[in-house]
C-alpha cells in the first residue's frame, strides 16, 4: 500500500497548479469542439427545410439553387450542409448586388 501512496505523492508533487489549469482548459476546449461537431450533424428543422425549398425555387443565384435542389432531394439534411447552403446563398446575393449595371448599347 505504501508503494502506491508514494507513487501518487510523486505524481502529485510533479504536477504544478499551472499544469492542472492547462489540462482543465484543454478539456473544456475539447468538449466545446465535440459539442460543435454534434450540433453540425443534427438534422435541420421544418422551417429551415422550407428555406432550402425557397432557395431551390429562386432564379437569381444559380449555384445556390443547384445546391438547394440537391439538398431538397435528400432524405435528411444536417445542419452543416444547411449552413454551407446559406453561406453560399448569402455570398452569391452580395455578389449580385455588387455587379455594375449593364451599359446601354
Amino acid at each position: 500500500m505504501s508503494i502506491g501512496l508514494e507513487k501518487i505523492l510523486q505524481i502529485k508533487s510533479k504536477l504544478k497548479l499551472e499544469q492542472l489549469y492547462n489540462i482543465f482548459i484543454s478539456l473544456i476546449v475539447v468538449l466545446i469542439l465535440i459539442l460543435a461537431f454534434l450540433a453540425l450533424k443534427r438534422p435541420i428543422s421544418v422551417q429551415q427545410f422550407h428555406n432550402v425549398l425557397k432557395v431551390s425555387e429562386q432564379q437569381n443565384c444559380p449555384e445556390s439553387q443547384e445546391m438547394a435542389i440537391v439538398l431538397s432531394q435528400k432524405h435528411q439534411v444536417n445542419m452543416g450542409q444547411y449552413l454551407k447552403l446559406m453561406q453560399a446563398y448569402h455570398s452569391e446575393t452580395v455578389q449580385v448586388h455588387q455587379l455594375p449595371p449593364l451599359a446601354e448599347q
